[in-house]
């Protein structure tokens, strides 16, 4: 299942990047900014999370009720979108999609600060595979994985520079990694800003369809 897609991740295809302390879980900070914890947590489980972070702050996606004396920093609603019904577009864009590794490492994150397509750090395109569309040398645009819940793994950082919009690059980067998920036998899966109405109607078009909401909720959990 695709519920408590963190936990699920750091238990199974990236346990090799998990941080760990008996229930809870981590990312390092410059792979995600997300952590987990079991939604039957507990006061220890808790106090094991706030000393995981070591000073960062909490992310979680549908986390249970924190304690108290958490401060919440921000929240946001995504759509949980499943792609079962993904097929390739008619017509596709003629341009020549590359695999994206270490040595683009530096152009990929500088491309998502200036695109803001989600969190996206230095070792971010660890997470999964990662492809590009590049012209005159110059990373444009990219597209790779995030989360991989079993069975599923998340698109993530569709990004374009603003120059080069509206030519369907995002789409086709994005079946270039679908097409990857599903030689694994895996599914595609994908968050997007409830408020991104312009994104969500893609994704339908595309043959995603809403599974379900969440809340992506950020705290500080103090001393």
């Amino acid at each position: 299942m695709i519920d408590n897609s963190v936990l699920r991740s750091l238990a199974g295809p990236h346990h090799h990047l998990a941080v760990t302390s008996g229930r809870v879980a981590r990312y390092p900070a410059d792979v995600s900014p997300f952590m987990a914890i079991p939604a039957d947590a507990t006061a220890e489980d808790w106090a094991r999370l706030s000393e995981l972070a070591g000073g960062d702050p909490v992310t979680l996606i549908d986390p249970p009720p924190a304690p108290r004396s958490w401060a919440l920093i921000r929240d946001l609603t995504v759509v949980q979108m499943i792609g079962l019904g993904v097929n390739r577009a008619v017509e596709e864009p003629d341009v020549k999609i590359v695999p994206l590794d270490d040595n683009d490492a530096p152009e990929m994150l500088e491309l998502a600060q200036r695109t803001k397509p989600g969190p996206f750090a230095a070792r971010t395109h660890r997470l999964g595979s990662y492809f590009g569309v590049r012209d005159n040398g110059v990373l444009i645009a990219m597209a790779g994985e995030r989360l991989r819940p079993g069975g599923w793994t998340e698109v993530s950082a569709v990004c374009t520079d603003e120059t080069y919009r509206g030519r369907g690059l995002g789409r086709a980067l994005m079946e270039r990694v679908i097409g990857g998920i599903r030689i694994r036998g895996e599914e595609p899966f994908l968050h997007v800003a409830a408020t991104n109405a312009g994104a969500i109607g893609l994704y339908e078009r595309m043959g995603f369809r809403a599974r379900r909401t969440s809340q992506v909720t950020v705290f500080d959990p103090g001393a």
